[in-house]
């Protein structure tokens, strides 16, 4: 008879490589579905965006997205725990750091700020003014926050890889694409700082060669890690 709290791990490792390969879809949404948005020049035009369908299906999959990641990240943090502790918490915390930082980042978008823009087409102009303003206050926040969720990601992948790369097989696999992917944020980060390392083109082909496939070969180590867990 199985062990039911086995059981319960091995169920949880298998949630946790589904949310990995669905982030890897939710990756590639967030990247491409610009792709599809209609035209917008100047102020009025980022106003009017709010109605585009393409930046309305976008902008719920990014506040799903930060989720799915962290659900995988609890099950890598839980099959590394035996054999590192240290770093397994401290990648947990940094990606629980990251995912709720762009939770919030996203919150702020879908809950002030595109109720500002609704606002924004029947508004008077002592209104629209006011608009401005607080369009200004909010890029500053979401400027903000990015930054603070490029600090979360980068210790999140780097503490996570370095356990996983010093492995064979997969494992190395995985742990390469984490540190890759941390290199990636401390890149964005320096661009962030005013020492642009990253030209915009090179992140742009970068980030959907590295995250996509990470996520999913993570996924496949986190469902195989749920195989070969105790019975």
């Amino acid at each position: 008879m199985q062990n039911p709290i086995s059981m319960i791990n091995k169920g949880f490792l298998r949630v946790a490589a589904v949310a990995s390969c669905a982030s890897a879809v939710t990756t590639l949404l967030l990247i491409f579905l610009p792709e599809f948005f209609q035209p917008a020049e100047g102020f009025e035009g980022r106003m009017a965006r709010v109605f585009d369908p393409a930046y309305r299906v976008r902008a719920w999959v990014y506040l799903v997205h930060p989720f799915l990641v962290m659900t995988a990240a609890l099950g890598v943090a839980f099959a590394l725990r035996p054999s590192a502790p240290v770093l397994s918490a401290v990648g947990l915390l940094a990606f629980g750091l990251w995912a709720f930082t762009e939770a919030g980042q996203q919150t702020l978008t879908l809950f002030a700020f595109d109720k500002w823009r609704v606002a924004y087409a029947t508004a008077d102009e002592g209104l629209r003014t006011t608009i401005r303003i607080n369009s200004v206050m909010y890029d500053g926040l979401w400027d903000a926050m990015y930054v603070l969720l490029l600090i979360g990601f980068a210790i999140g992948n780097a503490s996570f890889g370095a356990v996983l790369i010093s492995r064979s097989g997969l494992s190395r696999i995985v742990g390469g694409f984490l540190i890759a992917a941390c290199v990636l944020t401390v890149l964005l980060f320096m661009n962030e700082l005013g020492w642009p390392l990253l030209p915009g083109r090179v992140a742009g082909w970068m980030y959907p060669a590295i995250q996509p496939l990470g996520r999913v070969l993570m996924g496949v180590w986190l469902w195989r890690m749920a195989g070969s867990s105790p019975r």
